[in-house]
Parts: structure tokens; sequence; C-alpha cells
């Protein structure tokens, strides 16, 4: 019996669904079981889309036709299901439409397979179609199978046959069901994940593409790595090294604005600096004009408080500090002017704090906050169920500032608890950071320049040396 026979293939069939990630691999698979099982010569599966069935795979095994399936595409344009054809008909009736001769029957319109025929000199004759249905009986698409044989001759599609490929075409719709399902979850993580970047960078108006640009280069640097053969790059792992780089700085959320925003080294401090210096002026001239002090003293003093306004100002938005610079930040701190108003400081401790700076914008307090972010990062990823499927984001995401010989942070991690995924990503973030043309407090760092300062990072221990020099060769 045939149902004996065949039953095995269903039976294997459900065991992979339990298995099998790529439902599309099943759906190609699942067709062919059924033009196994009624040794049919041709068959095509439909998917309902937008109120059109689309070709997604199909087969004439006399004609040597193998067309769409996995990874590929079908040019034939699709069926709209309000049209006269009986994939259209099973899908707007959910009904099986199991004819013995298409050129014999009334009850259905067969002028596409008769065209069909016409133009290929093939000969449509016994069809079976059946809907793909989901628990909520809404059609999911269609299966159609053509010409079932018996020793080379076409029969009509059995009654046993007809129930074995009706429980085939059930499974197609469990798992149509199902793609429809993770591609909608899908969708809905990657949307929440662009809202997270976009709620970001609204925080700043610096650096606002970074996180979409390091993301970009991971998955260009993935997709480099996987094509040389060098790593072992599955299409898993690039989507969530893509999702750990649209995720990575998530933890900047929690920093203050006016840290994440902190475009020079006296932002907030300066204009007071500047009144009190002009006030300070102002009282040594009256001062002067009171006699109190000697023409030279009055004319070196004018010119020092001139001197230190015009340097205070070079020095907020200087991108380093020389040792001169240093000197006189020192005579600054060290300077001040007894006034009608009490005592005014060249420098309060806030202000020599800020003006010391010696590379950047942060104080050593402001960058430890500005640290936390990977901290931040991990608790709010923390929150959030990734599920198996995407259990290395919240990893990936929140290690970018590790280096492998332990000098990263926050956790001074080493080699062994850094995987390939996370070199990736603090590669491509250090790299993204170097050339950028949006931060307020340097320029953007020639690309040469900027792979040559991952070289230096590499033999220092920090980077993958065997990763950067692919990245150098990717980027060069």
């Amino acid at each position: 019996m045939i149902l004996n026979r065949d039953l095995e293939k269903i039976l294997n069939i459900s065991i992979s669904m339990s298995k099998e990630d790529d439902y599309s691999e099943l759906l190609q698979s699942i067709l062919e079981d059924g033009m196994d099982i009624s040794n049919c010569d041709a068959g095509t599966l439909y998917i309902l889309n937008d109120n059109k069935l689309e070709f997604f795979f199909m087969v004439t095994k006399s004609l040597n036709v193998r067309e769409g399936g996995v990874g590929h595409k079908i040019s034939l344009p699709p069926v709209d299901i309000n049209s006269s054809s009986v994939a259209a008909m099973c899908a707007r009736t959910k009904r099986i439409i199991n004819v013995d001769d298409v050129y014999t029957d009334t009850k259905y319109n067969w002028e596409g397979p008769k065209k069909y025929d016409s133009l290929t000199g093939y000969h449509t004759q016994s069809v079976l179609v059946l809907p793909l249905l989901d628990r909520e009986k809404s059609v999911l698409g269609v299966m159609q199978l053509i010409n079932a044989t018996s020793f080379n001759n076409v029969i009509p599609f059995s009654n046993d046959v007809e129930r074995i490929i009706y429980s085939l075409s059930s499974l197609s719709g469990i798992l149509l069901n199902n793609m429809r399902l993770y591609d909608d979850i899908k969708d809905l993580l990657h949307s929440f994940v662009s809202a997270m970047v976009k709620a970001i960078e609204s925080r700043t108006p610096y650096n606002a593409f970074h996180t979409v640009n390091v993301a970009k280069i991971c998955e260009e640097f993935a997709n480099y790595l996987d094509e040389k053969k060098y790593y072992d790059i599955k299409p898993q792992d690039k989507e969530e090294l893509y999702l750990a780089a649209m995720l990575h700085d998530v933890g900047k959320m929690i920093i203050p604005n006016e840290i994440l925003n902190k475009a020079t080294r006296l932002e907030g401090l300066l204009d007071n600096m500047l009144l009190r210096y002009d006030l300070i002026k102002s009282c040594t001239n009256n001062k002067y004009l009171k006699k109190e002090i000697s023409d030279k003293d009055y004319k070196n003093e004018i010119e020092f408080i001139d001197k230190a306004k015009d340097f205070i100002v070079k020095v907020d938005k200087s991108s380093f500090l020389t040792d001169e610079d240093k000197e006189f930040i020192e005579v600054l701190k060290n300077k001040s002017y007894d006034t009608e108003f009490g005592k005014l400081l060249m420098l309060t401790d806030k202000e020599y704090e800020n003006a010391s700076i010696a590379k950047g914008t942060l104080t050593k307090d402001e960058r430890k906050e500005i640290e936390k972010h990977v901290v931040y990062t991990s608790e709010i990823l923390n929150e959030i169920k990734f599920g198996k499927k995407y259990q290395s984001v919240k990893e990936i995401a929140s290690k970018h500032h590790e280096y492998l010989n332990g000098t990263g942070y926050p956790d001074h991690l080493n080699e062994k608890d850094l995987p390939l995924l996370v070199r990736i990503i603090t590669i491509v973030d250090i790299y993204e950071s170097l050339i950028s043309t949006d931060r307020p407090y340097k320029k953007p760092m020639p690309n040469e320049k900027a792979l040559a300062i991952l070289k230096e990072m590499a033999d220092e221990g920090k980077l993958d040396s065997k990763l950067v020099e692919e990245f150098t060769e990717l980027r060069k």
C-alpha cells in the first residue's frame, strides 16, 4: 500500500520541522517529496502575498525544468487570487481540485496550462491542486502537482495519493505560518533595534551616524571573511553581529547629556570665565585710574589678562595640549586678583581640571562615566529576551571595549573571553571612531593612519593581529 510505503517520508518531514531552521528548504523538500510520493512529472508551490500567488518553486522533470527555491526567484509574474486560474480558484475556495484530464474537463479554466503546453510542447493531463492553510484556515499558498504516472503512462491522482498530498500540504501550511511568524518576530526585533538607534542618535548631534556605520562595516567585514573562508561565519553569526553593532552604544542613553555632548574642554564654563576675565580687567583699570598701581604693572597686568583670555579660548578647542600650554595653565591656576568684589581666580578648581585635559574634551571622571555605557548596555540588553537564536547579541554588544591583553574595560577580559564576533566589532568600532567626520573635538583621521593605529594596537596585544591584517586588506 502506498500509505505504508511513504509514511516514513511524512514522518521525516514532521521531524525535520522541529529541527530545521531554514523553512524554505523544508518547503522545497515537501514539494519534491509530494512529487515522489505521487510519482508525478511536475509540481509548483505558490506562496500567497498581497493577494497574489507568487511562484516559490517549480519542477518539470521531463523538460528538465527546475526554477526558484532557496536563494532563487522565478521570473514568472504572480497569479492574482481573483483571476480565473485553477490555482487562484483553489486559494479562494480553499478546496482540493483533482482533475483526471484538463482537456476534457469543463468545470475549471485551464487556459494557462494549455497555453504553456502550446509554447513548450508539454502535455498537461492530470492535475491535483491543494490549498495551504494555517490553523485559522487562512490561505497561505497553493501546491499544484501535474501528471501522475505509472509505467510511463499518465494516470489520475488516486484518492490515496490525494490524502497523503493533503497531509503534506497541511505540513506546508504549518511551515508557511511558522515562516510568517518568524518573519514578524524578526521584523519586530529589527524595528525595535532601529528605534533604539534613533533614540541614541537623537540625544547627540555628534557621531550621529556612528552606530549605523559600525553595523554596515561589521556586515561588510563579516562577508569578506566568509568569502575568504578564513573563518566559519554563518548567516546567523552575521545577523547577530549586525544587531549587536546596532545596539553596542545603547547604554549611552543613560549618560548625562552634558557629558555625552561635551564638544570642548570648557563647555559650560567658558562664558563665565570670559566674563570674569573682563571683570578682572575692569577692576585693574579702576585701580590704575585710582593710581593704586604703576604704569608698568598696569601694562603687564592688562597684557597678561588679554593673553589669558585668548589662550583659554584657544585651549578650549585644541585637540591636545602642548608642554607650553600646560605650563601656562599652571601659571593661571596660581594667579588671582583682589578686587572690590573679592578675590577673583583666573582658574577655579573645576576650570583647572577641564583646561588641563591633555587630549579630548572629557575629564577623568567624565571619561569614567562615558565608559560606563558598556555596563549600561549590558544592563539594558539583560531586559530583552533575545531567545536562543540571538543569544550572543548581548555578549558581542557589551564587550566591544575589551582588549585581548586585558587592558580594556569594564571587566578587563582577555583573549580567552573574547570570541570572534566580539573581536570584529572591537576593531570596527575603533576604526569608525578614528575616521568619523562628525566628532566636534577632532578632525577625521586619514584612512591610512587609522589602519596604522589598528596595527599598533594589534602589535601591543590589544587587537587580533590576523583580523586587523584582513581588515586592512579590505579597507585599504
